[in-house]
């Protein structure tokens, strides 16, 4: 979609196109040094007195009206992100053939592409699933390293560096997001793991905290399909059994907590032998 926007001074050595709704970006400034800039969606009056967002399908149906600076976003983006919007609603090509999406409609059709709560489980490349978000097992850096950590910020290519420099690095347990760049995956949400220690109790909490909190970073974001990696089973240490035991209990817990939500979560196997993990742990559930 084509959306019409307001955008400050400071955005003119910016490529718009590359903008995205709910984004806040930094700039140097000459005299105060760092600071940050919002711009703002125009919307239209209907003569009922409401106010709509604006929103074309091509350049052809913007031009048909007064020229505006604008940006592009896929409609499914746009319709998350004027969920819970002041305006009406969305009206599409207002200056043609015009259609209406209220923000009744805009959450029926939201909901209707919702999943059910699921598990999932996938033997393969974590970095090659269409997914809303793929879970990035990183080092506190967040600077990119080897294993999963390195193959993700390779398929997603150097602007993932970029943005990851500016997040400060992660705590052990805790999780951060960024775009997914060159990835088929919108997000990736970043999380810690622990180094395993035999004997640790706080291992296992750090452990069963990446998954929570990554989780809950997902649905802050309005994320329905996620993929996880076996954190912190490889050059980190952790057995195989026991770290599959603590993911998929923290999962279902969670799961089991936001019972309405509607989340897919695939656990991404890089070889067999984690799937046999995950398959045994499952085995268990149900003969208990």
């Amino acid at each position: 979609m084509i959306i019409p926007v307001t955008l400050p001074p400071e955005f003119q050595s910016f490529d718009v196109n590359k903008i995205q709704i709910g984004e806040t970006f930094s700039f140097e400034d000459d005299e105060t040094g760092d600071g940050y800039l919002h711009f703002k969606m125009q919307h239209l009056d209907t003569a009922d007195g409401k106010t709509w967002l604006a929103a074309f399908t091509s350049y052809e149906e913007h031009d048909k009206g007064d020229p505006t600076s604008t940006i592009i976003e896929s409609i499914k983006s746009m319709l998350k992100s004027c969920r819970n919007m002041s305006e009406e609603g969305i009206i599409i090509n207002p200056w043609g053939n015009s259609f209406m999406l209220s923000k009744e409609l805009i959450n029926v059709i939201l909901d209707a592409d919702k999943p059910d709560n699921h598990i999932y489980f996938e033997l393969g490349d974590i970095t090659e699933l269409k997914v809303d978000a793929i879970v990035n097992a990183a080092n506190n850096s967040l600077l990119g390293g080897g294993g999963v950590d390195g193959a993700i910020h390779r398929a997603a290519g150097p602007k993932l560096l970029e943005e990851c420099r500016k997040l400060n690095g992660c705590d052990t347990g805790d999780a951060k997001i960024t775009a997914g760049y060159d990835l088929k995956a919108e997000y990736v949400i970043h999380t810690v793991g622990p180094i395993y220690k035999a004997g640790d109790p706080s291992c296992e909490k750090l452990l069963k905290s990446c998954y929570y909190k990554s989780l809950e970073l997902a649905k802050e974001y309005d994320i329905h399909t996620i993929a996880f990696p076996a954190i912190s089973t490889g050059a980190y240490g952790y057995p195989i059994n026991e770290a599959a035991v603590i993911a998929l209990s923290t999962i279902a817990t969670w799961l089991s907590e936001n019972p309405d939500y509607g989340m897919a979560v695939i656990m991404v196997c890089y070889d067999q032998k984690m799937l046999d993990s995950y398959q045994r742990v499952l085995d268990d559930v149900h003969h208990q």
